[in-house]
Protein backbone atom coordinates (compact mmCIF):
# COMPACT_ATOMS: atom_id res chain seq x y z
CA UNK A 1 0.00 0.00 0.00
CA UNK A 2 1.61 3.21 -1.31
CA UNK A 3 1.59 6.56 1.22
CA UNK A 4 -1.05 7.98 -0.05
CA UNK A 5 -3.04 5.22 0.08
CA UNK A 6 -2.41 4.42 3.62
CA UNK A 7 -3.75 8.20 4.61
CA UNK A 8 -6.88 7.35 2.59
CA UNK A 9 -7.72 4.67 4.15
CA UNK A 10 -6.81 6.17 7.48
CA UNK A 11 -9.27 9.11 7.06
CA UNK A 12 -11.49 6.75 5.83
CA UNK A 13 -11.74 4.82 8.96
CA UNK A 14 -11.69 8.07 11.02
CA UNK A 15 -14.96 9.61 9.41
CA UNK A 16 -16.95 6.04 9.62
CA UNK A 17 -15.67 5.30 13.39
CA UNK A 18 -17.02 8.92 13.87
CA UNK A 19 -20.38 8.21 12.04
CA UNK A 20 -20.83 5.12 13.80
CA UNK A 21 -20.22 6.96 17.57
CA UNK A 22 -22.48 9.96 17.05
CA UNK A 23 -25.01 7.02 15.84
CA UNK A 24 -25.23 4.91 18.94
CA UNK A 25 -27.04 7.54 21.53
CA UNK A 26 -29.86 7.19 18.73
CA UNK A 27 -29.75 3.40 18.41
CA UNK A 28 -29.64 3.35 22.72
CA UNK A 29 -32.72 5.51 22.68
CA UNK A 30 -34.19 2.60 21.02
CA UNK A 31 -33.37 0.07 23.89
CA UNK A 32 -34.67 2.05 26.72
CA UNK A 33 -37.75 0.68 28.51
CA UNK A 34 -40.12 3.75 29.50
CA UNK A 35 -41.11 1.71 32.04
CA UNK A 36 -37.97 0.73 33.79
CA UNK A 37 -37.16 3.65 35.76
CA UNK A 38 -33.93 2.89 36.41
CA UNK A 39 -32.92 1.76 32.98
CA UNK A 40 -33.43 5.51 31.89
CA UNK A 41 -31.79 6.40 35.09
CA UNK A 42 -28.26 4.51 33.69
CA UNK A 43 -28.74 5.33 30.71
CA UNK A 44 -29.07 8.73 30.41
CA UNK A 45 -26.25 9.21 33.00
CA UNK A 46 -24.02 7.37 31.10
CA UNK A 47 -25.19 8.93 27.38
CA UNK A 48 -24.91 12.82 28.82
CA UNK A 49 -21.03 11.80 29.84
CA UNK A 50 -21.02 10.19 26.12
CA UNK A 51 -22.16 13.25 24.21
CA UNK A 52 -19.41 15.26 26.29
CA UNK A 53 -16.72 13.09 25.51
CA UNK A 54 -18.07 12.50 22.10
CA UNK A 55 -18.34 16.36 21.43
CA UNK A 56 -14.02 16.25 22.13
CA UNK A 57 -13.56 13.13 20.04
CA UNK A 58 -15.44 14.91 16.96
CA UNK A 59 -14.13 17.98 17.32
CA UNK A 60 -10.22 16.02 17.41
CA UNK A 61 -10.97 13.85 14.36
CA UNK A 62 -12.15 17.44 12.48
CA UNK A 63 -8.62 18.88 13.38
CA UNK A 64 -6.75 15.20 12.39
CA UNK A 65 -8.25 15.03 9.34
CA UNK A 66 -8.17 18.51 8.19
CA UNK A 67 -4.63 18.32 8.84
CA UNK A 68 -3.91 15.03 6.89
CA UNK A 69 -6.29 16.39 3.74
CA UNK A 70 -4.16 19.54 3.43
CA UNK A 71 -0.75 17.99 4.11
CA UNK A 72 -0.89 14.70 1.73
CA UNK A 73 -3.57 16.40 -0.69
CA UNK A 74 -5.76 14.07 -0.50
CA UNK A 75 -9.45 14.12 0.48
CA UNK A 76 -11.22 10.38 0.15
CA UNK A 77 -14.31 11.71 0.73
CA UNK A 78 -14.96 13.40 -2.91
CA UNK A 79 -12.74 11.70 -4.72
CA UNK A 80 -15.24 9.34 -5.87
CA UNK A 81 -17.89 11.93 -5.91
CA UNK A 82 -19.83 12.42 -8.99
CA UNK A 83 -22.91 15.24 -9.83
CA UNK A 84 -24.38 16.59 -12.40
CA UNK A 85 -24.93 20.53 -12.59
CA UNK A 86 -27.68 21.20 -14.85
CA UNK A 87 -26.98 18.75 -17.13
CA UNK A 88 -29.80 16.47 -17.84
CA UNK A 89 -28.35 13.44 -19.52
CA UNK A 90 -25.72 13.26 -16.72
CA UNK A 91 -28.33 13.52 -14.54
CA UNK A 92 -30.20 10.68 -16.43
CA UNK A 93 -27.49 8.37 -16.23
CA UNK A 94 -26.73 8.74 -12.24
CA UNK A 95 -29.88 8.31 -11.76
CA UNK A 96 -29.64 4.99 -13.77
CA UNK A 97 -27.16 3.65 -12.09
CA UNK A 98 -28.49 4.45 -8.36
CA UNK A 99 -31.68 3.02 -9.55
CA UNK A 100 -29.96 -0.24 -10.02
CA UNK A 101 -30.50 -0.30 -6.11
CA UNK A 102 -32.84 0.18 -3.66
CA UNK A 103 -33.63 3.98 -2.91
CA UNK A 104 -34.80 5.16 1.02
CA UNK A 105 -37.27 7.54 2.08
CA UNK A 106 -36.12 10.31 4.42
CA UNK A 107 -38.50 8.97 6.87
CA UNK A 108 -36.55 5.87 7.37
CA UNK A 109 -33.66 5.66 10.09
CA UNK A 110 -30.29 5.72 9.01
CA UNK A 111 -28.61 4.59 11.96
CA UNK A 112 -25.63 2.36 11.45
CA UNK A 113 -25.96 3.16 7.71
CA UNK A 114 -23.62 4.81 5.05
CA UNK A 115 -24.94 6.84 2.00
CA UNK A 116 -23.72 6.32 -1.29
CA UNK A 117 -26.02 8.53 -3.40
CA UNK A 118 -28.99 10.86 -3.34
CA UNK A 119 -31.55 12.29 -5.78
CA UNK A 120 -33.06 15.88 -4.92
CA UNK A 121 -35.48 17.55 -7.63
CA UNK A 122 -32.89 17.98 -10.91
CA UNK A 123 -29.77 17.25 -8.73
CA UNK A 124 -27.99 13.81 -8.50
CA UNK A 125 -25.23 12.81 -6.37
CA UNK A 126 -23.62 9.32 -6.50
CA UNK A 127 -20.24 8.33 -4.42
CA UNK A 128 -20.68 9.86 -1.47
CA UNK A 129 -19.13 8.38 1.78
CA UNK A 130 -20.63 9.88 4.78
CA UNK A 131 -23.56 11.36 5.73
CA UNK A 132 -21.79 14.68 6.29
CA UNK A 133 -21.10 15.45 3.12
CA UNK A 134 -24.72 14.45 2.01
CA UNK A 135 -25.94 17.12 3.69
CA UNK A 136 -23.31 19.89 2.98
CA UNK A 137 -24.74 18.81 -0.59
CA UNK A 138 -28.02 19.42 0.52
CA UNK A 139 -26.89 22.62 1.65
CA UNK A 140 -25.46 23.56 -1.14
CA UNK A 141 -28.00 22.60 -3.51
CA UNK A 142 -30.84 24.65 -1.36
CA UNK A 143 -28.17 27.82 -1.40
CA UNK A 144 -27.45 27.70 -5.33
CA UNK A 145 -31.80 27.44 -5.38
CA UNK A 146 -32.83 30.65 -3.70
CA UNK A 147 -29.63 32.32 -1.42
CA UNK A 148 -31.83 35.05 -0.24
CA UNK A 149 -34.31 32.24 0.97
CA UNK A 150 -31.56 29.94 2.43
CA UNK A 151 -29.78 33.02 4.87
CA UNK A 152 -33.14 34.03 6.17
CA UNK A 153 -34.43 30.33 6.83
CA UNK A 154 -31.08 29.13 8.63
CA UNK A 155 -31.28 32.25 10.96
CA UNK A 156 -34.02 31.63 11.86
CA UNK A 157 -34.94 31.09 16.15
CA UNK A 158 -36.32 27.30 15.72
CA UNK A 159 -32.76 26.02 14.66
CA UNK A 160 -31.48 27.00 18.17
CA UNK A 161 -31.77 23.65 20.38
CA UNK A 162 -33.10 24.28 24.12
CA UNK A 163 -29.94 24.13 25.23
CA UNK A 164 -29.06 27.37 22.89
CA UNK A 165 -26.45 24.79 20.38
CA UNK A 166 -27.45 26.84 16.88
CA UNK A 167 -27.73 24.06 13.62
CA UNK A 168 -26.03 27.31 11.71
CA UNK A 169 -24.38 30.38 12.41
CA UNK A 170 -22.14 33.04 10.63
CA UNK A 171 -19.48 32.33 13.82
CA UNK A 172 -17.91 28.80 13.65
CA UNK A 173 -16.98 29.34 17.22
CA UNK A 174 -20.57 29.37 18.22
CA UNK A 175 -20.91 25.86 16.67
CA UNK A 176 -18.95 22.46 18.01
CA UNK A 177 -17.86 20.85 15.03
CA UNK A 178 -18.50 23.67 12.33
CA UNK A 179 -17.66 23.34 8.44
CA UNK A 180 -18.25 26.51 5.82
CA UNK A 181 -21.36 26.82 3.45
CA UNK A 182 -22.61 29.05 1.44
CA UNK A 183 -23.52 32.64 2.26
CA UNK A 184 -20.72 33.34 4.77
CA UNK A 185 -22.40 30.53 6.85
CA UNK A 186 -21.36 27.27 9.06
CA UNK A 187 -23.45 24.48 9.47
CA UNK A 188 -23.10 22.36 12.92
CA UNK A 189 -21.96 18.78 11.34
CA UNK A 190 -21.32 17.13 14.74
CA UNK A 191 -24.63 15.24 14.48
CA UNK A 192 -26.20 11.56 13.84
CA UNK A 193 -27.69 10.59 10.21
CA UNK A 194 -30.99 11.01 11.75
CA UNK A 195 -30.43 14.45 12.76
CA UNK A 196 -28.90 15.74 9.51
CA UNK A 197 -31.68 13.95 8.04
CA UNK A 198 -34.54 15.45 10.02
CA UNK A 199 -32.75 18.98 9.28
CA UNK A 200 -33.12 18.12 5.87
CA UNK A 201 -36.51 17.59 6.06
CA UNK A 202 -37.33 20.73 7.97
CA UNK A 203 -35.28 22.85 5.16
CA UNK A 204 -37.30 21.02 2.71
CA UNK A 205 -40.23 22.10 4.45
CA UNK A 206 -39.41 25.77 4.28
CA UNK A 207 -38.70 25.50 0.86
CA UNK A 208 -41.83 24.31 0.04
CA UNK A 209 -40.25 20.94 -1.26
CA UNK A 210 -42.17 17.96 -0.69
CA UNK A 211 -40.16 15.17 0.65
CA UNK A 212 -40.38 12.46 -1.76
CA UNK A 213 -39.05 14.67 -3.62
CA UNK A 214 -35.75 13.47 -2.24
CA UNK A 215 -34.59 9.61 -2.52
CA UNK A 216 -31.43 8.50 -0.81
CA UNK A 217 -29.42 5.34 -1.30
CA UNK A 218 -27.13 3.18 0.67
CA UNK A 219 -23.82 2.07 0.27
CA UNK A 220 -24.96 -1.11 1.65
CA UNK A 221 -27.31 -2.08 -1.11
CA UNK A 222 -24.66 -1.17 -3.69
CA UNK A 223 -22.22 -3.21 -1.91
CA UNK A 224 -24.86 -6.34 -1.77
CA UNK A 225 -25.45 -5.76 -5.49
CA UNK A 226 -21.75 -6.01 -6.51
CA UNK A 227 -21.41 -9.20 -4.92
CA UNK A 228 -24.20 -10.78 -5.82
CA UNK A 229 -23.48 -9.64 -9.19
CA UNK A 230 -19.65 -10.80 -8.97
CA UNK A 231 -20.98 -14.54 -7.13
CA UNK A 232 -23.49 -14.84 -10.59
CA UNK A 233 -20.25 -14.77 -12.98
Amino acid sequence: MTNEAKIKSILDTLNEVNEELLALPDDMLLSIDPRDNESISTRSAFMQEYNVQLEDFSAGITRITTLLKNFFDVDPEQEDEESNIGEKQHRDRIVQELDRNESHSLDESFTFKRPYGFVLNDRAYKGLKTWKNLYLHVLNYLYESDPSRFVTVTQDKTWISRRDNPAFSANPSELRVAAPIPGDLYAEINLSANSMVKNIKKLLTSYGIPLTAMKVYLREDRDAAAKSDDSSN
